[in-house]
């Protein structure tokens, strides 16, 4: 192969990687996201997730774990697990710490909108809209 096949092959590569690596929901994964449970660093209980009847879903408009104004909420921009700039948010990119996925007492992951290159950070949105959970 010539250089100019091995740089097409590379950049191919590169392309899919993001894609092949990253923490990407599929609607078969669901069960295991469904009644999981969420903590911060300090174990602060930050709700569940599952679809949106349930009582401490993230996703229940009417739970205080998703609401704008509770400090246990991720989608409180003004609570260290909610803005864009703390090392515990779940919507920092860059956060060292984001919010812990368990189940069964397990750590499945984190909640967090990345890095991308991240396979067990997952997007809260990206749960919630592929799980049908809104």
């Amino acid at each position: 192969m010539n250089n100019n096949s091995n740089l097409i092959i590379f950049f191919i590569f590169l392309f899919f990687s993001n894609h092949i690596f990253s923490g990407e929901v599929n609607s078969w994964d669901c069960y295991k996201f469904e009644k999981s449970k969420i903590y911060g660093e300090s174990g602060d209980y930050l709700g569940s997730i599952g679809p949106s009847w349930l009582s401490e879903s993230i996703f229940n408009t009417s739970s205080q774990y998703s609401s704008i104004w509770s400090q246990d909420s991720i989608f409180n921009n003004d609570s260290k697990y909610g803005n864009s700039f703390s090392s515990e948010s779940a919507f920092n990119e860059d956060a060292s710490s984001p919010p812990k996925i368990y189940k069964d007492g397990e750590l499945i992951g984190f909640l967090s909108i990345g890095p991308s290159w991240a396979g067990d950070r997952f997007h809260p949105y990206d749960i919630k809209f592929t799980c049908d959970w809104d």
